[in-house]
Protein backbone atom coordinates (compact mmCIF):
# COMPACT_ATOMS: atom_id res chain seq x y z
CA UNK A 1 0.00 0.00 0.00
CA UNK A 2 2.80 2.40 0.93
CA UNK A 3 4.54 1.71 -2.36
CA UNK A 4 1.32 2.45 -4.28
CA UNK A 5 0.75 5.65 -2.32
CA UNK A 6 4.23 6.94 -3.15
CA UNK A 7 3.75 5.87 -6.75
CA UNK A 8 0.50 7.83 -6.95
CA UNK A 9 2.17 10.96 -5.61
CA UNK A 10 4.99 10.46 -8.11
CA UNK A 11 2.50 10.20 -10.97
CA UNK A 12 0.64 13.31 -9.83
CA UNK A 13 3.92 15.24 -9.64
CA UNK A 14 4.95 13.97 -13.07
CA UNK A 15 1.63 15.04 -14.58
CA UNK A 16 1.98 18.49 -13.02
CA UNK A 17 5.48 18.79 -14.49
CA UNK A 18 4.25 17.71 -17.93
CA UNK A 19 1.33 20.13 -17.91
CA UNK A 20 3.58 22.95 -16.70
CA UNK A 21 6.13 22.20 -19.39
CA UNK A 22 3.38 22.11 -22.01
CA UNK A 23 2.28 25.52 -20.84
CA UNK A 24 5.79 26.83 -21.44
CA UNK A 25 6.20 25.25 -24.88
CA UNK A 26 4.39 28.06 -26.69
CA UNK A 27 5.02 31.45 -25.03
CA UNK A 28 2.45 34.20 -25.72
CA UNK A 29 4.63 35.95 -28.31
CA UNK A 30 5.01 32.71 -30.28
CA UNK A 31 1.23 32.25 -30.15
CA UNK A 32 0.88 35.72 -31.70
CA UNK A 33 3.19 34.70 -34.55
CA UNK A 34 1.33 31.48 -35.15
CA UNK A 35 -2.09 33.15 -34.96
CA UNK A 36 -1.09 35.81 -37.50
CA UNK A 37 0.59 33.38 -39.89
CA UNK A 38 -2.16 30.76 -39.76
CA UNK A 39 -4.80 33.43 -40.31
CA UNK A 40 -2.97 34.90 -43.31
CA UNK A 41 -2.48 31.46 -44.87
CA UNK A 42 -6.03 30.28 -44.11
CA UNK A 43 -8.69 29.63 -46.80
CA UNK A 44 -10.40 32.82 -45.64
CA UNK A 45 -7.81 34.90 -47.53
CA UNK A 46 -7.62 32.59 -50.58
CA UNK A 47 -3.85 32.84 -50.94
CA UNK A 48 -3.74 36.68 -50.76
CA UNK A 49 -3.27 37.17 -54.50
CA UNK A 50 -2.79 40.73 -55.71
CA UNK A 51 -6.07 42.49 -56.60
CA UNK A 52 -8.17 39.65 -55.18
CA UNK A 53 -10.96 39.60 -52.62
CA UNK A 54 -8.75 37.49 -50.37
CA UNK A 55 -6.06 40.14 -50.60
CA UNK A 56 -8.57 42.83 -49.62
CA UNK A 57 -9.66 40.81 -46.58
CA UNK A 58 -6.02 40.31 -45.57
CA UNK A 59 -5.49 44.08 -45.78
CA UNK A 60 -8.47 44.64 -43.46
CA UNK A 61 -7.04 42.11 -41.01
CA UNK A 62 -3.63 43.83 -40.96
CA UNK A 63 -5.22 47.27 -40.59
CA UNK A 64 -6.98 45.91 -37.50
CA UNK A 65 -3.67 44.70 -36.05
CA UNK A 66 -2.09 48.14 -36.56
CA UNK A 67 -5.11 49.79 -34.94
CA UNK A 68 -5.01 47.48 -31.90
CA UNK A 69 -1.26 48.01 -31.52
CA UNK A 70 -1.83 51.77 -31.22
CA UNK A 71 -0.46 52.86 -34.60
CA UNK A 72 -2.05 55.87 -36.27
CA UNK A 73 -3.34 55.93 -39.82
CA UNK A 74 -1.20 58.54 -41.67
CA UNK A 75 -2.90 61.72 -42.86
CA UNK A 76 -2.80 60.76 -46.55
CA UNK A 77 -4.20 57.28 -45.88
CA UNK A 78 -7.79 56.31 -45.08
CA UNK A 79 -8.20 53.67 -42.38
CA UNK A 80 -4.59 52.50 -42.77
CA UNK A 81 -5.05 51.51 -46.42
CA UNK A 82 -3.43 53.13 -49.46
CA UNK A 83 -5.32 52.13 -52.64
CA UNK A 84 -3.09 51.17 -55.57
CA UNK A 85 -4.11 52.33 -59.03
CA UNK A 86 -5.86 49.46 -60.80
CA UNK A 87 -6.57 47.52 -57.59
CA UNK A 88 -4.87 46.24 -54.48
CA UNK A 89 -3.85 48.19 -51.40
CA UNK A 90 -0.86 48.84 -49.16
CA UNK A 91 -1.47 48.82 -45.40
CA UNK A 92 0.33 51.61 -43.51
CA UNK A 93 0.57 52.49 -39.81
CA UNK A 94 2.53 55.28 -38.10
CA UNK A 95 4.24 55.55 -34.72
CA UNK A 96 5.13 59.18 -34.12
CA UNK A 97 8.39 60.33 -32.58
CA UNK A 98 8.22 61.18 -28.88
CA UNK A 99 10.40 62.81 -26.26
CA UNK A 100 12.50 65.98 -26.02
CA UNK A 101 14.82 64.88 -28.85
CA UNK A 102 12.02 64.08 -31.31
CA UNK A 103 12.98 64.68 -34.95
CA UNK A 104 10.86 64.99 -38.07
CA UNK A 105 12.56 61.99 -39.70
CA UNK A 106 11.16 58.59 -40.62
CA UNK A 107 12.42 55.03 -40.58
CA UNK A 108 10.33 52.75 -42.82
CA UNK A 109 9.82 49.08 -41.88
CA UNK A 110 8.21 47.04 -44.65
CA UNK A 111 7.14 43.53 -45.64
CA UNK A 112 4.95 42.32 -48.49
CA UNK A 113 1.78 40.46 -47.50
CA UNK A 114 0.60 39.14 -50.88
CA UNK A 115 1.16 35.63 -52.18
CA UNK A 116 0.17 33.80 -55.40
CA UNK A 117 -3.35 32.67 -54.52
CA UNK A 118 -4.99 29.27 -54.09
CA UNK A 119 -2.67 26.73 -52.45
CA UNK A 120 0.34 29.04 -52.88
CA UNK A 121 -0.24 30.85 -49.58
CA UNK A 122 3.39 31.74 -48.75
CA UNK A 123 3.94 31.00 -45.04
CA UNK A 124 7.66 31.82 -44.83
CA UNK A 125 7.42 34.09 -47.89
CA UNK A 126 5.95 36.24 -46.55
CA UNK A 127 3.24 35.67 -43.94
CA UNK A 128 6.03 35.12 -41.41
CA UNK A 129 7.69 38.35 -42.53
CA UNK A 130 4.40 40.17 -41.92
CA UNK A 131 4.08 38.53 -38.48
CA UNK A 132 7.56 39.87 -37.65
CA UNK A 133 6.48 43.30 -38.94
CA UNK A 134 3.31 43.42 -36.83
CA UNK A 135 5.06 42.22 -33.68
CA UNK A 136 7.75 44.87 -34.18
CA UNK A 137 4.98 47.46 -34.44
CA UNK A 138 3.52 46.31 -31.11
CA UNK A 139 6.89 46.52 -29.38
CA UNK A 140 7.75 49.88 -30.93
CA UNK A 141 4.41 51.40 -29.91
CA UNK A 142 5.42 50.93 -26.27
CA UNK A 143 8.73 52.78 -26.75
CA UNK A 144 9.53 56.48 -26.73
CA UNK A 145 11.67 56.97 -29.83
CA UNK A 146 13.06 60.20 -31.33
CA UNK A 147 12.27 59.24 -34.96
CA UNK A 148 8.93 58.40 -36.55
CA UNK A 149 8.42 54.76 -37.55
CA UNK A 150 6.29 54.00 -40.60
CA UNK A 151 5.20 50.36 -40.92
CA UNK A 152 4.08 49.28 -44.42
CA UNK A 153 2.63 45.95 -45.53
CA UNK A 154 3.00 46.04 -49.31
CA UNK A 155 0.57 44.44 -51.72
CA UNK A 156 1.57 43.14 -55.16
CA UNK A 157 5.23 42.49 -54.34
CA UNK A 158 5.05 39.13 -56.12
CA UNK A 159 3.73 41.01 -59.17
CA UNK A 160 6.76 43.08 -60.13
CA UNK A 161 6.79 44.96 -56.79
CA UNK A 162 3.53 46.74 -57.65
CA UNK A 163 2.80 48.00 -54.13
CA UNK A 164 6.27 49.29 -53.32
CA UNK A 165 6.62 50.90 -56.75
CA UNK A 166 3.31 52.68 -56.21
CA UNK A 167 4.40 53.87 -52.77
CA UNK A 168 7.68 55.23 -54.19
CA UNK A 169 5.65 57.33 -56.65
CA UNK A 170 2.98 58.23 -54.07
CA UNK A 171 4.72 58.39 -50.65
CA UNK A 172 2.52 59.27 -47.68
CA UNK A 173 5.40 61.20 -46.11
CA UNK A 174 8.02 63.20 -48.05
CA UNK A 175 10.79 60.96 -49.36
CA UNK A 176 13.40 63.48 -48.22
CA UNK A 177 12.28 62.89 -44.62
CA UNK A 178 12.90 59.14 -44.93
CA UNK A 179 16.32 58.37 -43.42
CA UNK A 180 16.37 54.56 -43.68
CA UNK A 181 14.27 51.63 -44.90
CA UNK A 182 14.14 48.10 -43.49
CA UNK A 183 12.62 45.35 -45.63
CA UNK A 184 11.60 41.99 -44.10
CA UNK A 185 11.33 38.85 -46.21
CA UNK A 186 11.37 35.06 -45.68
CA UNK A 187 11.35 34.07 -42.02
CA UNK A 188 10.96 30.90 -39.99
CA UNK A 189 12.83 28.42 -42.22
CA UNK A 190 16.50 29.33 -42.08
CA UNK A 191 18.63 28.77 -45.16
CA UNK A 192 16.75 25.70 -46.40
CA UNK A 193 16.15 24.66 -42.77
CA UNK A 194 19.78 25.20 -41.76
CA UNK A 195 20.87 27.82 -39.20
CA UNK A 196 17.26 28.76 -38.36
CA UNK A 197 18.25 31.40 -35.80
CA UNK A 198 20.61 33.33 -38.11
CA UNK A 199 19.46 36.55 -39.76
CA UNK A 200 21.08 37.81 -42.97
CA UNK A 201 21.32 41.58 -43.30
CA UNK A 202 22.07 43.13 -46.69
CA UNK A 203 22.85 46.84 -47.00
CA UNK A 204 24.72 47.94 -43.89
CA UNK A 205 27.89 48.46 -45.94
CA UNK A 206 26.40 51.67 -47.34
CA UNK A 207 25.85 53.43 -44.00
CA UNK A 208 28.32 53.73 -41.08
CA UNK A 209 25.48 54.62 -38.71
CA UNK A 210 23.47 51.51 -39.61
CA UNK A 211 26.61 49.40 -39.34
CA UNK A 212 27.36 50.74 -35.85
CA UNK A 213 23.77 50.35 -34.63
CA UNK A 214 23.56 46.79 -35.88
CA UNK A 215 27.01 45.86 -34.65
CA UNK A 216 26.00 46.50 -31.07
CA UNK A 217 23.42 43.70 -31.37
CA UNK A 218 25.37 41.23 -33.48
CA UNK A 219 25.19 38.26 -31.14
CA UNK A 220 21.92 38.76 -29.31
CA UNK A 221 18.95 36.39 -29.47
CA UNK A 222 19.76 35.70 -33.14
CA UNK A 223 23.12 35.78 -34.88
CA UNK A 224 23.36 38.65 -37.39
CA UNK A 225 25.35 38.07 -40.59
CA UNK A 226 26.15 41.25 -42.58
CA UNK A 227 26.30 40.58 -46.34
CA UNK A 228 27.00 42.97 -49.17
CA UNK A 229 24.13 43.83 -51.48
CA UNK A 230 26.29 43.03 -54.51
CA UNK A 231 25.32 39.40 -53.89
CA UNK A 232 21.62 40.14 -54.18
CA UNK A 233 21.57 40.18 -57.97
CA UNK A 234 22.09 36.43 -57.67
CA UNK A 235 19.37 36.03 -55.07
CA UNK A 236 15.83 37.26 -55.64
CA UNK A 237 15.58 41.01 -55.14
CA UNK A 238 11.90 41.38 -54.27
CA UNK A 239 12.36 43.95 -51.55
CA UNK A 240 11.80 47.65 -51.04
CA UNK A 241 14.57 50.19 -50.85
CA UNK A 242 15.26 53.78 -51.82
CA UNK A 243 18.94 53.25 -52.57
CA UNK A 244 18.53 54.99 -55.94
CA UNK A 245 17.84 58.10 -53.89
CA UNK A 246 20.87 57.41 -51.64
CA UNK A 247 18.71 56.51 -48.65
CA UNK A 248 20.30 53.76 -46.50
CA UNK A 249 18.42 50.46 -46.46
CA UNK A 250 18.50 46.98 -45.00
CA UNK A 251 17.04 43.76 -46.33
CA UNK A 252 16.64 41.38 -43.40
CA UNK A 253 15.89 37.73 -44.13
CA UNK A 254 16.14 34.37 -42.40
CA UNK A 255 17.21 32.82 -45.70
CA UNK A 256 15.85 31.17 -48.83
CA UNK A 257 14.57 27.61 -49.02
CA UNK A 258 13.32 24.93 -51.35
CA UNK A 259 9.66 25.78 -50.73
CA UNK A 260 9.93 29.42 -51.84
CA UNK A 261 7.06 30.18 -54.30
CA UNK A 262 5.96 26.58 -53.74
CA UNK A 263 2.69 25.17 -52.41
CA UNK A 264 4.74 23.42 -49.69
CA UNK A 265 5.46 26.78 -48.03
CA UNK A 266 3.04 26.13 -45.16
CA UNK A 267 2.91 27.12 -41.44
CA UNK A 268 3.65 23.55 -40.29
CA UNK A 269 7.19 23.89 -41.62
CA UNK A 270 8.01 27.07 -39.66
CA UNK A 271 10.23 27.38 -36.60
CA UNK A 272 8.18 29.60 -34.27
CA UNK A 273 10.82 29.59 -31.54
CA UNK A 274 13.29 31.08 -34.03
CA UNK A 275 10.76 33.76 -35.01
CA UNK A 276 10.65 34.93 -31.40
CA UNK A 277 14.43 35.33 -31.40
CA UNK A 278 14.33 37.13 -34.75
CA UNK A 279 11.96 39.77 -33.39
CA UNK A 280 13.99 40.28 -30.25
CA UNK A 281 17.15 40.93 -32.26
CA UNK A 282 15.50 43.07 -34.94
CA UNK A 283 13.62 45.17 -32.37
CA UNK A 284 16.85 46.02 -30.55
CA UNK A 285 18.50 46.98 -33.85
CA UNK A 286 15.46 49.03 -34.89
CA UNK A 287 15.42 50.97 -31.62
CA UNK A 288 19.17 51.60 -31.95
CA UNK A 289 18.64 52.99 -35.46
CA UNK A 290 15.72 55.15 -34.32
CA UNK A 291 17.85 56.56 -31.48
CA UNK A 292 20.99 57.13 -33.56
CA UNK A 293 22.30 60.64 -32.98
CA UNK A 294 23.01 62.89 -35.93
CA UNK A 295 22.29 62.04 -39.55
CA UNK A 296 22.02 58.50 -40.90
CA UNK A 297 24.23 58.85 -43.96
CA UNK A 298 24.71 57.07 -47.28
CA UNK A 299 28.39 56.22 -47.77
CA UNK A 300 29.95 57.03 -51.14
CA UNK A 301 32.07 53.86 -50.91
CA UNK A 302 30.79 50.66 -49.29
CA UNK A 303 32.63 49.27 -46.26
CA UNK A 304 32.05 45.53 -46.05
CA UNK A 305 31.88 43.60 -42.81
CA UNK A 306 35.03 41.88 -41.56
CA UNK A 307 33.09 38.70 -40.74
CA UNK A 308 31.33 38.45 -44.13
CA UNK A 309 33.58 35.70 -45.49
CA UNK A 310 33.31 33.74 -42.23
CA UNK A 311 29.52 33.98 -42.29
CA UNK A 312 29.33 32.82 -45.92
CA UNK A 313 31.64 29.94 -44.96
CA UNK A 314 29.31 29.08 -42.08
CA UNK A 315 26.27 29.03 -44.37
CA UNK A 316 27.86 26.99 -47.15
CA UNK A 317 29.33 24.49 -44.67
CA UNK A 318 25.83 23.91 -43.32
CA UNK A 319 24.26 23.70 -46.79
CA UNK A 320 26.91 21.23 -47.93
CA UNK A 321 25.09 18.66 -45.80
CA UNK A 322 22.05 19.08 -48.05
CA UNK A 323 23.94 18.03 -51.19
CA UNK A 324 23.41 14.35 -51.99
CA UNK A 325 26.78 12.67 -52.30
CA UNK A 326 26.58 11.00 -55.68
CA UNK A 327 28.80 10.78 -58.80
CA UNK A 328 26.58 13.33 -60.52
CA UNK A 329 27.25 15.90 -57.78
CA UNK A 330 31.00 15.40 -57.47
CA UNK A 331 31.85 18.38 -59.69
CA UNK A 332 29.48 20.64 -57.76
CA UNK A 333 30.88 19.53 -54.41
CA UNK A 334 34.42 20.14 -55.65
CA UNK A 335 33.41 23.67 -56.65
CA UNK A 336 31.79 24.18 -53.25
CA UNK A 337 34.91 23.00 -51.45
CA UNK A 338 37.01 25.34 -53.59
CA UNK A 339 34.86 28.31 -52.57
CA UNK A 340 35.06 27.29 -48.91
CA UNK A 341 38.85 27.27 -49.11
CA UNK A 342 38.83 30.77 -50.63
CA UNK A 343 36.49 32.04 -47.92
CA UNK A 344 38.81 30.69 -45.21
CA UNK A 345 41.60 32.86 -46.59
CA UNK A 346 39.54 35.97 -45.81
CA UNK A 347 38.38 35.12 -42.30
CA UNK A 348 38.11 38.20 -40.06
CA UNK A 349 38.99 40.72 -42.74
CA UNK A 350 36.69 42.57 -45.16
CA UNK A 351 36.77 41.82 -48.87
CA UNK A 352 36.84 45.29 -50.41
CA UNK A 353 38.38 44.61 -53.82
CA UNK A 354 35.76 44.34 -56.58
CA UNK A 355 37.53 41.50 -58.41
CA UNK A 356 37.96 39.52 -55.20
CA UNK A 357 34.29 39.96 -54.38
CA UNK A 358 33.30 38.68 -57.81
CA UNK A 359 35.43 35.56 -57.50
CA UNK A 360 34.69 34.80 -53.84
CA UNK A 361 31.55 36.47 -52.45
CA UNK A 362 29.54 36.29 -55.68
CA UNK A 363 30.45 32.62 -56.15
CA UNK A 364 29.47 31.88 -52.55
CA UNK A 365 26.11 33.62 -53.02
CA UNK A 366 25.48 31.77 -56.29
CA UNK A 367 26.21 28.37 -54.73
CA UNK A 368 24.07 29.20 -51.72
CA UNK A 369 21.17 30.11 -53.98
CA UNK A 370 21.56 26.97 -56.10
CA UNK A 371 21.52 24.66 -53.08
CA UNK A 372 18.84 26.48 -51.06
CA UNK A 373 16.45 27.15 -53.98
CA UNK A 374 16.56 24.16 -56.37
CA UNK A 375 13.19 25.13 -57.86
CA UNK A 376 14.63 28.46 -58.97
CA UNK A 377 17.59 26.68 -60.56
CA UNK A 378 15.30 24.27 -62.41
CA UNK A 379 13.21 27.20 -63.61
CA UNK A 380 16.28 28.94 -65.05
CA UNK A 381 17.51 25.71 -66.66
CA UNK A 382 14.15 25.12 -68.34
CA UNK A 383 14.00 28.73 -69.47
CA UNK A 384 17.54 28.66 -70.89
CA UNK A 385 16.85 25.42 -72.78
CA UNK A 386 13.67 26.78 -74.36
CA UNK A 387 15.33 30.05 -75.36
CA UNK A 388 18.32 28.22 -76.88
CA UNK A 389 16.05 25.97 -78.94
CA UNK A 390 14.08 28.99 -80.12
CA UNK A 391 17.26 30.84 -81.16
CA UNK A 392 18.41 27.77 -83.13
CA UNK A 393 15.10 27.66 -84.97
CA UNK A 394 14.03 24.35 -83.38
CA UNK A 395 10.40 25.40 -83.25
CA UNK A 396 8.70 22.17 -82.10
CA UNK A 397 11.30 21.50 -79.43
CA UNK A 398 11.06 25.10 -78.21
CA UNK A 399 7.26 24.87 -77.96
CA UNK A 400 7.57 21.64 -75.98
CA UNK A 401 10.15 23.20 -73.63
CA UNK A 402 8.12 26.37 -73.08
CA UNK A 403 5.02 24.27 -72.32
CA UNK A 404 7.04 22.27 -69.81
CA UNK A 405 8.27 25.52 -68.27
CA UNK A 406 4.71 26.85 -68.07
CA UNK A 407 3.50 23.67 -66.36
CA UNK A 408 6.38 23.86 -63.89
CA UNK A 409 5.40 27.44 -63.01
CA UNK A 410 1.72 26.62 -62.62
CA UNK A 411 2.26 23.50 -60.49
CA UNK A 412 5.61 23.86 -58.71
CA UNK A 413 7.28 27.27 -58.75
CA UNK A 414 5.06 30.31 -59.16
CA UNK A 415 6.28 33.41 -60.96
CA UNK A 416 4.67 36.80 -61.56
CA UNK A 417 1.82 37.16 -64.05
CA UNK A 418 3.83 39.15 -66.67
CA UNK A 419 6.41 36.33 -66.78
CA UNK A 420 3.69 33.72 -67.27
CA UNK A 421 2.04 35.80 -69.99
CA UNK A 422 5.35 36.30 -71.81
CA UNK A 423 5.83 32.51 -71.99
CA UNK A 424 2.32 32.06 -73.37
CA UNK A 425 3.01 34.76 -75.95
CA UNK A 426 6.19 32.97 -77.04
CA UNK A 427 4.31 29.70 -77.46
CA UNK A 428 1.60 31.38 -79.48
CA UNK A 429 4.16 33.15 -81.69
CA UNK A 430 6.02 29.87 -82.33
CA UNK A 431 2.82 28.13 -83.36
CA UNK A 432 2.02 30.65 -86.07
Amino acid sequence: MRMNKHLNWLLVGLQFFIFSAQGREVPPVQKKFETTIRRLTSPEFEGRAFRSEGGRKAAEYLAGIFRQAGLRSPDRVKEYRQPIDGGGQNVIGLIEARGPEARDEYVLITAHYDAFGGPFTGAADNAAGVAVLTELSRLAAAESLPRHLLFIAFDGEEQNKAGSRFYTDHPVIPIEKTVATISLRNFGRGMSDYLPETLYLFGSEQSPQLRDALGRNRDGAAHLAFFGTDGLHILEREHFDLSAKKIPFLLITNGYNYTTHNRQDVPERLNFNALDKHVRSISKALFEIARTEGRIEWAAEPIYDAAEASDWERVLTALREAVIKSPGNEAGLAQLDDVLLELKRFRDRPIQDTKARETIIHRAARLCWMIASPNAVEYLDLQARAQAQQSRGEREKAIESYEKLLKFIEEEYRRDDPTVQSIRDRIEALRK
